[in-house]
């Protein structure tokens, strides 16, 4: 029966609605000292390897790109895209002696700003 089928597709579920976790990170404090950046959500597979690693996310005045490589749950890569055209891109890098750091790889103005 048509109304029994359209009416079954036309419910919608908590899932729906549902927001993914995002990370906790201020774009405009981010920097060389900002600790680890644990992906909470991952819905792109950046590297084509079929695993999902990038997380793409609203953060005050940025969208963040973050993308977590080696698999181990924290971004080995950010990208932060600031409202005024202004972006940084950051690599989390492990010095010889253990001590982790941000370390920026890029960074400008995109577009005439």
């Amino acid at each position: 029966n048509w109304s029994e089928i359209r009416r079954e597709t036309a419910v919608a579920t908590t899932e729906s609605f549902l927001i993914p976790d995002v990370p906790d990170l201020d774009p405009n404090t981010f920097g060389h000292d900002s600790g680890a950046v644990a992906l909470t959500d991952p819905t792109h597979d950046i590297d084509g390897d079929g695993v999902l690693d990038t997380q793409t996310f609203d953060a005050g005045d940025a969208v963040v790109i973050a993308s977590d490589l080696d698999s181990d749950g924290d971004a080995d890569h950010l990208t932060l895209i600031h409202e005024d055209g202004g972006y940084a891109s950051w690599e989390f890098r492990r010095d010889g002696d253990g001590v982790v750091h941000w370390e920026q790889t890029d960074g400008g103005t995109l577009g005439n700003g």
